[in-house]
């Protein structure tokens, strides 16, 4: 099986981000974007890895027409790695406030709100597909809303530290987990009955590898985490996709209802994972097509011909 995601190393990544943002902060937008060039350029160019990634995914992305075949790969990438400079910006923004409820569209969102204003709480289910922080408008204009992110990624612990620092409100909730253990389920039982949402990302398998099943995705066999239904089984809640991606407006959160409930039957588990695993696929591929150059991916997703089949440890 291709290299686990989790093991792409920060790179000094960090220390980075720190300058790019306090640069953003203090002397603007403009000398943020001078900024970045030079540094993209140099992970583009020494990052072989997610530069093939980048190609590999991208090439994909223009077999189904969403993106012009005039344009070569290489230059492509680079744009695809310069919107992922932009989005970490954006990132730290949103964590700050930069964002306001005004300056984002919410599609659904009152359904969802109506919902969690009930009590219920719910699960969603997002990706890496443009940037899920910009929700933060959401949890500070309704106090009835708190989420709960479950991130993976050992890695990332100082990135994850400095996001909760300029977190000051307390809007977001990152809870760091390795694995879906018991309990863990019980924590985010408890978060549940508060009335909050627990958030997961349904195109990152856990640190420890965990269940995978394969999905059509774009066009070929791709590993997805059974996880998040696993949990949403588990929890006994609705569950939701959420996508936040930014258009010619501004950034717009599209909210779909995904499941009143998700069974798991006994005989028929593995079977009744693929039809969640491949309806969550078709959803991402259906937003990643209008938004190709959003999606996070920087490292080898799809299986190769000998790991079509679902993989357990």
């Amino acid at each position: 099986m291709a290299k686990h995601w989790s093991q792409v190393q920060e790179s000094g990544a960090l220390i980075g981000i720190r300058i790019m943002f306090f640069t953003y902060r203090w002397i603007g937008r403009w000398a943020f974007t001078l900024l970045l060039y030079p540094v993209i350029s140099y992970f583009y160019l020494t990052k072989k890895t997610a530069r093939q990634a980048s190609e590999d995914y991208l090439t994909r992305v223009r077999q189904q027409g969403a993106l012009p075949v005039t344009e070569s790969i290489q230059r492509q990438s680079f744009r695809h790695f310069l919107q992922f400079g932009r989005g970490l910006l954006d990132k730290l923004a949103a964590w700050t406030g930069a964002f306001q409820y005004k300056d984002v569209g919410f599609h659904n969102r009152d359904d969802f709100l109506n919902m969690v204003k009930q009590g219920s709480g719910a699960l969603a289910i997002v990706s890496h597909l443009g940037n899920i922080e910009v929700c933060r408008s959401l949890a500070e204009q309704s106090q009835h809303v708190k989420l709960n992110i479950l991130v993976h990624t050992k890695h990332a612990e100082n990135f994850n530290r400095m996001m909760n620092k300029l977190d000051a409100d307390n809007h977001l909730n990152l809870i760091q987990v390795t694995d879906l253990s018991p309990a863990t389920a019980i924590i985010l039982q408890e978060k549940l009955n508060a009335g909050e949402v627990v958030v997961i990302a349904g195109d990152r398998t856990p640190v420890t590898g965990g269940r995978q099943t394969t999905a059509n995705f774009l066009g070929a066999p791709a590993w997805f985490p059974q996880g998040p239904y696993i949990l949403a089984s588990v929890l006994r809640c609705p569950v939701y996709l959420m996508f936040c991606n930014r258009t010619e407006k501004g950034y717009e959160v599209f909210f779909e209802a995904f499941a009143e409930r998700i069974r798991l039957s006994r005989k028929q588990r593995e079977e009744d994972l693929r039809y969640w695993v491949q309806r969550y696929a078709d959803r991402l591929a259906h937003y990643t097509l209008q938004f190709p150059l959003q999606w996070n991916n920087f490292y080898p997703f799809w299986a190769t011909a000998d790991e079509t089949v679902t993989h357990q440890e």
